[in-house]
């Protein structure tokens, strides 16, 4: 496995797609802060305001990251080189490392967006969050942050990025089976918003609400600036167990599927 977690982390260094989805994250990210302070000082009209989602974290990483587990997941198959990594490795080492390798990339989006929070911060920008998702209320709350206060926005932002990496997870074994980049772009970026719808709706159940919590899609993992070390550590656990759950049932669909 670790020869083909090499090889498989090599690729994406030299992917074009990787680079372009990340320079493209960072590019948002930037964008996004610069916007949220526009919205804070009422310079942009109502139109202009609602524009300013698209650029959320919550959009992009959701859009660039289904594309990312897709490209990683599903092009060995469209470009038959799979055969040539089933021949050096095992089938297990092979979704091992794809699982690896695509929840690194999707983490790596929300990076861009962490370190605009916490610039954000530092310099005291004052901004209005268009969408209230983790990253932005970390840019917007409190004021200038001392050392405690960096280390906090860091371990908040990297616990989000890990919780986008579980909750896109879905896309690998949808990969598996597709092996077809943009279907599965297009079915992960419905899904991470169908996710929540369904698990709104579960919460009318006792049982089911329960079964939630045991997901990253529970609305109780969501990080926020004022989360608790405990609270971040749960959540971590829950993400990464999901991540391997989501690549045990990829081997499982890999495991006796006939490779044309």
């Amino acid at each position: 496995m670790i020869n083909q977690l090499r090889a498989d982390l090599f690729t994406q260094r030299h992917s074009t797609g990787f680079i372009v989805c990340l320079l493209a994250a960072c590019g948002a990210a930037a964008a996004y802060l610069y916007l949220q302070h526009q919205l804070a000082l009422g310079g942009l009209n109502a139109a202009a305001a609602n524009g300013v989602q698209g650029l959320s974290d919550v959009m992009v990483i959701n859009l660039l990251g289904s594309l990312l587990i897709g490209l990683i997941v599903s092009r060995p198959f469209e470009t038959k080189s799979v055969h040539d990594a089933l021949l050096a490795s095992s089938r297990g080492s092979f979704v091992a490392s794809k699982t690896v390798v695509a929840a690194l990339a999707v983490f790596l989006l929300g990076v861009p967006y962490g370190i605009a929070a916490l610039v954000g911060r530092a310099t005291g920008l004052e901004v209005a969050p268009a969408v209230p998702t983790t990253f932005a209320l970390l840019a917007e709350s409190g004021a200038e942050p001392d050392a405690a206060g960096v280390g906090r926005i860091i371990a908040v932002s990297v616990v989000a990025a890990i919780l986008y990496a579980a909750r896109l997870a879905v896309c690998i074994p949808l990969a598996i089976v597709v092996k077809r980049p943009i279907v599965v772009m297009a079915a992960g970026f419905v899904w991470a918003f169908v996710a929540d719808l369904l698990v709104g709706a579960a919460a009318k159940w006792e049982a089911l609400e329960a079964i939630t919590r045991l997901t990253p899609y529970a609305p109780d993992h969501l990080p926020l600036p004022d989360s608790s070390g405990g609270e971040l550590v749960g959540t971590s656990i829950v993400a990464v167990v999901f991540i391997a759950l989501m690549g045990l049932v990829a081997w499982l669909l890999l495991r006796r599927a006939d490779i044309k």
